[in-house]
């Protein structure tokens, strides 16, 4: 393990606020750790303690239950972090997996809390964060309890497509996966697509899908 250089550090946004010399010190308080494509970070009841900065890759949240049925959740990418649910010594309420190549920063929760304690800007960033994401982890609960498959496959449709050449496009999005990312079979999101396609909403081809209008909010 080596220590994390300064500039890493800097690039992290909730280290905006230190100056120079204060991210020399910090930097001192952390270790880097790295993992491969598909590693496990962490499973759902363990109890971590340390906290952990993202400098590449990008790892993903799920929960798996006892049949093996697994529902994908958030992604976290470069800049973010993880682990803020186990502040106050909980184990962590999700599992995690690295979706690419994976290198962290990691400081130990008693190191963390010295570090926010010293520096109020850190620590209200911090606040302002965790509670942004609280508001998304609200907005994807209430998906799930207010949609039906159909709404949340197009909400994923519609949050996932990106502008190509005038048209929107969804690249490498296979109906496993969208059934994993909305907690609905790959039958049930096959179904949601076939109907979209023949109502002139979207075309698919070799694993791309191309939004053609706006996709209607109900069926």
């Amino acid at each position: 393990m080596t220590t994390p250089i300064v500039e890493e550090l800097a690039a992290i946004p909730l280290f905006a606020s230190l100056s120079r010399d204060e991210l020399q010190a910090a930097a001192r308080l952390f270790t880097i750790r790295s993992y491969q494509k598909n590693a496990i970070i962490a499973t759902e009841g363990d109890r971590l303690d340390r906290f952990h900065f993202i400098l590449s890759g990008r790892i993903q949240f799920f929960w798996r239950d006892e049949s093996g049925r697994q529902v994908k959740l958030g992604i976290e990418e470069p800049g973010g972090h993880f682990a803020d649910v186990t502040l106050g010594g909980e184990p962590i309420l999700m599992s995690l997996i690295a979706l690419e190549d994976l290198r962290i920063a990691v400081i130990s929760m008693i190191d963390l809390n010295r570090l926010l304690i010293g520096h109020s800007q850190l620590a209200f960033a911090l606040l302002i964060d965790v509670v942004a994401r609280l508001r998304r982890l609200v907005q994807r609960t209430k998906a799930f309890t207010m949609e039906d498959v159909y709404g949340r496959v197009v909400q994923l449709l519609s949050a996932t497509a990106v502008e190509n050449k005038d048209e929107l496009v969804i690249d490498c999005l296979t109906h496993a996966e969208i059934g994993h990312r909305v907690g609905a079979t790959r039958e049930m999101v096959g179904r949601v697509l076939r109907d979209l396609a023949r109502g002139g909403y979207i075309k698919t081809d070799r694993g791309r899908i191309t939004i053609l209008r706006k996709l209607p909010r109900r069926w």
